[in-house]
């Protein structure tokens, strides 16, 4: 594993997630949140929260970049692609469970799982692209 490369990689992926998840949540799916406040903790508590949101989405990039290393082939933003797809399948799964045990809107869902995937499958591209030699 190159540590310069590993570095940049985790600092992409987690710039790329950070903004995505931003505009995803915060921009597009705003009015659905206000809709369902009741779900979530108020907008006020959710601020004192922050730390552990920007926590989570660093973890969960350094953690999405180690875990590509350890089969890495060299084989382009197909590559990439191909594991940030999967990845995202992967994180479907607790969405369908919170479906089923809590009184979410089914297209909330839907969009999660959709744009949840789209956003795992480009930021594989982005590793793919800043790791390469």
């Amino acid at each position: 594993m190159n540590a310069k490369r590993f570095g940049l990689s985790c600092l992409a992926v987690f710039a790329f997630v950070f903004f995505y998840e931003w505009i995803f949540h915060g921009v597009i799916l705003k009015e659905t949140y206000r809709q369902t406040a009741s779900l979530w903790r108020p907008e006020s508590d959710m601020e004192s929260y922050f730390i552990w949101l920007t926590l989570g989405q660093l973890l969960f990039s350094v953690l999405f970049c180690v875990i590509f290393l350890r089969g890495y082939k060299n084989e382009g933003l197909a590559e990439g692609a191909r594991y940030g797809l999967l990845i995202g399948l992967i994180f479907n799964a607790p969405n369908l469970i919170f479906y089923a045990v809590q009184p979410l809107p089914g297209m909330l869902v839907v969009e999660w799982c959709v744009g949840g995937t789209l956003e795992i499958a480009i930021a594989g591209v982005i590793l793919a692209a800043v790791y390469r030699p």
